[in-house]
């Protein structure tokens, strides 16, 4: 026997006096200041956290905001430098005489010009060839619809394919300038750009029908672009420009002082997707922010960036301040809250302890006028260790075993009640543990004063520390209240069958009718391995399914010949009356519900209430089906009886009416043994109605 259960009431359980004082802060003094301290530190973190968060997120946006202004600033002087040269090579296409010229060689058939042009071309090769040295510029091309260069400034490298080709598509455009993307030549980075010559007697309003002549310009461009890309003079700015073209979604670097001058591989940390201000690390691990801007008609994108360090400077001296400072508060705010705290601890000591010897006083006076209710209540109150053996037992509990109080504990139910209550007991309190609540249950004892039924509720018992230490068994004894339900059932059973046999008395055709009901129900719920709780409402409710006919005029019940519309109506009130009888005389609401929908089908086409499917319960459908199969067997004046056969098969071909898993289940009844002898006791010519 364990210490605890040699304690023998609930008093052993608790104190008679109140505990000695033991406050939290008196057990603890140390935990408290740890976690006094530990609130101080995280308030402070947070706090510290919060403004240091908030000075990054001010220099971040000030970075953003500089390199905006970069950004905008560098891509228009790049698009001034571009208008510029684009108005240079304007003024020579706009030229009447290379207007002119255009014109003559864009009407001449064939690759061979005409004399009169031919006797031109010196002049005008010479024309171009000073606007191109004019403009420093690496070549000028005048080129035909068909892509051929009539002519071409002196020391011009020939065309490449890529150019003749663009040159030809600004035939049918109606841009009035396009420049090419950027490539690499042979002393850095060159630009192309093309510049349509209009028929000189046009508006050169951007058709492309009047288009004689495409100007095409190289213009060195490593230059003027290092020159963008290099930080101001003067400017202590840590910001790093960047040039890169746009060729299909995919960004490639320009280098213009610097071979290859345009990088062969796509940039892996920029894309054209993303032009505003962003963190990018780079391969080699280093942090920068960049924003980008795009030059306005071209396909260049200009990309400002500074270093994490440059963007984020001065953080770090911040970060030390804020830290300081919030170790700072630390310290004196836990110095005057410690020194507040040893105050009042010397001030409240000696009334808090009188406070807590008064209420542990009151809580032992609780205490015992609980031990007293619970020694005195009717209700059987039992504590069991987790193996079973009894810890506490109240009175009552003791006198229903026949044992003393003091007796119990160490004893089990085994002991106390017998080896089958033991058994359902023990059930009980597996169920208990394993679901970890309420267990409610029915069980019966036999007593000194004959077989008890009591009602019982088993709940886990957990300790302070929420540790499972036993089964605590709350039991009622409800034989009178039971034995007063069975008597009040059956007095209800007795009137009604009364009125059923006197029905059946009454009623030829309904002679014997409830009692083969009833077996037959039996059979098919057997078949289907339905729990006994249902066998005992198919037999009730097959007994009692014919009350409510009594309140039907007998010339409707017996009448020979088939019922008209007005009289089916009556009959089928039957039900109802039957409902109401049944609810007045108390009966179990399954009983009355099995009774309500025996005339109720699947597809709704049912009575009293057009129940569907899922809202007929098992039962109803057993005695609706069998009550059909039974009354369709049996002859009346104004049909004849048809075989058990015959009805099943009746119930095959209409599905929707009837549940097949019943029929199944009447199929292998009636081929079973019992069943062809239950046949013959079905076809009995004893079975046909007698005529009136």
């Amino acid at each position: 026997m364990t210490e605890m259960t040699a304690k023998l009431d609930l008093n052993s359980f608790l104190a008679h006096d109140p505990p000695a004082e033991k406050g939290w802060m008196n057990r603890t003094p140390l935990k408290t200041v740890g976690v006094l301290l530990f609130l101080l530190v995280v308030a402070a973190y947070l706090i510290a956290n919060y403004a240091i968060g908030a000075r990054k997120a001010d220099l971040l946006h000030e970075a953003e905001r500089r390199l905006d202004i970069s950004d905008a600033g560098q891509a228009n002087v790049v698009e001034t430098w571009l208008d510029a040269t684009a108005q240079r090579a304007g003024r020579i296409a706009r030229n009447e005489l290379f207007q002119l010229f255009a014109s003559e060689v864009n009407q001449s058939a064939g690759d061979k010009l005409p004399e009169p042009l031919a006797a031109q071309l010196p002049y005008m090769q010479n024309a171009i060839t000073n606007f191109a040295l004019q403009d420093n510029l690496i070549g000028a091309y005048l080129i035909g619809r068909a892509g051929r260069a009539f002519l071409a400034s002196g020391d011009a490298p020939s065309l490449t394919d890529d150019q003749r080709i663009a040159a030809k598509s600004q035939y049918d455009s109606k841009a009035a300038l396009t420049f090419l993307p950027l490539r690499a030549g042979t002393a850095g980075l060159v630009l192309d750009f093309l510049v349509p010559i209009h028929a000189a007697q046009s508006a050169t309003s951007g058709d492309a029908t009047d288009v004689v002549g495409v100007l095409l310009v190289s213009v060195p461009a490593s230059e003027p672009f290092s020159r963008f890309l290099a930080p101001p003079r003067f400017s202590a700015e840590p910001v790093t420009s960047r040039l890169f073209q746009d060729r299909g979604g995919v960004l490639y670097e320009l280098t213009p002082s610097r071979a290859p001058y345009l990088s062969s591989r796509k940039d892996p940390t920029l894309s054209t997707g993303k032009l505003d201000f962003q963190r990018v690390v780079f391969p080699d691990g280093l942090v920068r922010y960049a924003d980008g801007a795009p030059v306005s008609g071209t396909d260049l994108i200009l990309f400002q960036q500074i270093d994490e360090e440059d963007a984020l400077a001065g953080l770090e001296t911040y970060s030390l301040f804020v830290v300081g400072l919030a170790i700072s508060m630390i310290i004196v705010i836990f110095t005057v809250l410690a020194a507040i705290w040893l105050t009042l601890k010397g001030q409240n000591a000696r009334a808090l302890a009188t406070q807590y010897m008064e209420f542990a006083g009151q809580i032992n006076v609780q205490r015992r006028l609980l031990g007293s209710i619970n020694n005195s209540i009717d209700e059987l109150i039992g504590l069991t260790d987790p193996e079973g053996v009894y810890i506490y037992a109240n009175p009552s509990l003791a006198r229903m075993a026949n044992f003393p109080v003091r007796a119990i504990p160490g004893k089990t139910d085994r002991d106390l009640f017998g080896e089958e209550v033991a058994r359902q007991l023990a059930e009980f309190d597996r169920k208990a543990i394993a679901t970890e609540q309420t267990v409610n249950a029915f069980v019966e004892i036999d007593s000194l004063d004959g077989p008890r039924t009591l009602r019982i509720a088993k709940s886990r018992f957990l300790n302070e520390e929420g540790s499972f230490v036993g089964i605590v068994t709350v039991s009622s004894d409800i034989t009178e209240f039971v034995e007063h339900q069975r008597h009040k059932e059956e007095m209800a059973k007795k009137s009604i069958n009364v009125l059923v046999r006197m029905l059946e008395a009454n009623d030829p055709y309904l002679a014997g009718h409830s009692d083969r009901l009833s077996k037959l129900a039996d059979h098919v719920a057997t078949e289907l391995a339905l729990p006994e709780e249902i066998h005992r409402v198919l037999t009730a409710g097959a007994h009692l399914s014919q009350v409510g006919k009594i309140s039907i005029p007998r010339e409707i019940r017996v009448k020979e010949s088939r019922l008209t519309e007005d009289e089916q109506a009556v009959m089928q009130k039957h039900v109802l009356v039957a409902a109401k009888l049944l609810e007045e005389a108390e009966m179990s609401p399954e009983v009355v519900a099995a009774v309500t929908q025996i005339n109720e089908r699947l597809d709704g086409s049912g009575y009293p209430n057009g129940l569907e499917a899922a809202e007929i319960g098992m039962p109803g459908r057993i005695l609706g089906m069998v009550d059909v199969l039974i009354a369709r067997i049996s002859p009346r004046s104004y049909r004849e009886a048809i075989t058990i056969e015959e009805a099943l098969n009746v119930f095959r071909s209409n599905p929707e009416k009837y549940d097949q898993e019943v029929v199944a289940a009447l199929d292998t009844f009636f081929a079973s043994d019992i069943g062809q002898e239950f046949r013959e006791i079905l076809t009995a010519p004893a079975n046909d109605a007698p005529k009136n």
